[in-house]
């Protein structure tokens, strides 16, 4: 038990992998604010439809970019 104890921590400490971490810094146009425009004050259901999409776009662009962060973390 000794000896084979022995040999795996020659084993081990006989190693020439050696591991370098980077940090990068992250990209500023994926920590701008992502403000949606204010809606307007007179609505109509069309105005609502494309005030509703145009939020959809807020939130898409606001999960691509953390998307873009976690895989620059990774």
């Amino acid at each position: 038990m000794l000896i084979s104890s022995c040999l795996f921590l020659c084993l081990t400490a006989c190693t020439t992998e050696r591991k370098v971490y980077v940090n990068q810094p992250i990209p500023a146009n994926l920590l701008n604010e992502s403000v949606p425009k204010l809606p307007p004050k007179s609505m109509t259901f069309g105005d609502s439809l494309k005030y509703n999409e145009h939020l959809l776009n807020v939130i898409e662009m606001c999960n691509r970019d953390k998307k873009s962060i976690r895989e620059i973390n990774k």
